[in-house]
């Protein structure tokens, strides 16, 4: 059962002191994720105008049996991160097509893993995004010592 400070995953098998893994400022929690990544956080981000990003602080059940975060964790935060980016750019939902990711460098638990992505170019139908992530609680993107960069192709769904 969640108590004040503590969530639940959306399963109800594992309770999470959110204090112990609170984000750095200005991040805030996220709301309105699906089961899967909801499941996968707590997340949180923030919001400058064009400027923005979402972060996690890493925890065990996000590793491998290395003790290193495992791959298909951080495809799948360059999939939120890109999805984010086509919705605040294109106004519009969307799915992924394509997602090539390159791991540049290991993240561990404990670690602050944040991340931001822009879409370089739209059509009527498609939006092709670029998204980055690092380790580290600083507000600039420290391009030469990124976790991952990845590039996404995403097929903009019509409107309901």
């Amino acid at each position: 059962m969640a108590g004040k400070g503590m969530t639940q995953s959306s399963d109800d098998t594992q309770t999470i002191d959110i204090e112990h893994f609170a984000p750095p400022a200005p991040f805030r929690p996220s709301v309105r994720r699906g089961p899967f990544t909801t499941h996968n956080g707590p997340w949180f981000h923030w919001a400058e105008q064009s400027d923005w990003r979402q972060g996690v602080r890493l925890m065990e059940r996000h590793c491998n049996s290395r003790g290193i975060v495992h791959g298909g964790f951080l495809c799948s935060f360059a999939d939120g991160l890109a999805a984010t980016a086509v919705f605040r750019e294109v106004k519009r939902a969307s799915v992924t097509i394509k997602l090539n990711n390159e791991f540049l460098r290991s993240a561990k638990s404990s670690e602050w893993l944040q991340g931001t992505a822009q879409v370089t170019r739209a059509t009527g139908k498609m939006a092709f995004v670029d998204a980055y992530a690092w380790v580290g609680e600083g507000r600039d993107i420290p391009m030469d010592n990124l976790v991952f960069r990845s590039a996404a192709v995403f097929k903009l769904l019509e409107a309901r």
